[in-house]
C-alpha cells in the first residue's frame, strides 16, 4: 500500500513536469522500470527524482535544467565541479563557455600535435 502511494506521488510529479515542459509522456520512461529512480526521455535526457521534485517544486523550465546539464558535461570534461540544479538555480558561479572554447580549442590542438608525433615514429 505504501509502495503504491509513493509510485503514484512519483508519477503525479512526472506527469507535472511533462504537462509543464510541454513534454509527450510516450518519448519517456523509467529507467529499469524503477519508478521515482531516473526518467529518460527524448535521445539524451535523464532526470533523477530529487531534479523532478524541485523542477515541479520551483518552476524550473526545460531550457534551464538542459542548460545545467550541459554545462556539467563541459566541466566534468576539463576536470572542473559539477553544480547540482539547485545551486545552479540560486546562481552558483560558473566557469564561462568562452574558457570552455579555449579550452576545448587547445585539447584539439595538443590532439593533434600528438598525432603528428606519433606519424613520425
Amino acid at each position: 500500500m505504501l509502495r503504491k502511494k509513493l509510485d503514484d506521488a512519483c508519477n503525479g510529479y512526472l506527469v507535472e513536469l511533462l504537462n509543464n515542459w510541454d513534454l509527450d509522456a510516450s518519448y519517456g520512461y523509467w529507467i529499469a522500470d524503477e519508478i521515482g529512480g531516473t526518467y529518460a526521455y527524448g535521445d539524451y535526457v535523464f532526470i533523477n527524482m530529487d531534479d523532478i521534485v524541485y523542477c515541479v517544486e520551483n518552476d524550473i523550465q526545460e531550457k534551464e535544467y538542459v542548460e545545467n546539464q550541459d554545462y556539467n558535461v563541459r566541466a566534468e570534461e576539463f576536470g572542473f565541479n559539477l553544480i547540482n540544479l539547485q545551486s545552479w538555480h540560486m546562481g552558483a558561479p560558473r566557469v564561462p563557455q568562452e574558457t570552455f572554447d579555449k579550452l576545448r580549442k587547445m585539447k584539439d590542438e595538443l590532439k593533434n600535435l600528438c598525432e603528428e608525433t606519433r606519424n613520425k615514429f
